[in-house]
């Protein structure tokens, strides 16, 4: 009897434990990559010719990597109050999207040369564009 009475108690403990460790982890929110080192550095024109010329073969090196572009900043759009695009580019066409993670501080102007650091998502062509999510700023 007292066994039976053990499993009553101790199979709801367990599933709550683990309720609340599965809920925990789904919640989390992923690692900043202000403090990671980028796999790969390369300026915004240099990155997007690679992608232009090769799209196959730059999907495998780049995509799902951390990269940090450099460039001149073309333009800076927002969604929201937290949500925020910039786009990098250099001499001639197409662009690298950069959705920013957090502002620190001030955002970029329109000619500006700055350096960003993100995992790279995908390259669209019709847009002729390179697509970075989770970036951040980097002096």
């Amino acid at each position: 009897m007292a066994t039976k009475r053990n499993y009553w108690i101790g199979i709801p403990l367990l599933l709550a434990g683990a309720t609340w460790f599965g809920v925990h982890l789904w919640n989390k929110a992923p690692e900043s990559l202000i403090h990671t080192d980028p796999n790969h550095v390369l300026e915004a024109q240099q990155l997007l010719r690679k992608f232009q010329n090769n799209t196959a073969q730059s999907n495998q090196l780049y995509i799902n990597q951390i990269i940090q572009v450099s460039g001149t900043c073309l333009k800076v759009e927002s969604e929201g109050d937290s949500l925020y695009y910039v786009y990098i580019g250099g001499q001639g066409n197409g662009d690298v999207q950069c959705q920013l993670e957090s502002i620190d501080g001030p955002l970029p102007k329109k000619g500006d040369p700055i350096q960003c650091k993100g995992v790279c998502n995908a390259y669209d062509k019709d847009a002729d564009g390179v697509m970075m999510t989770r970036c951040v700023l980097t002096p």
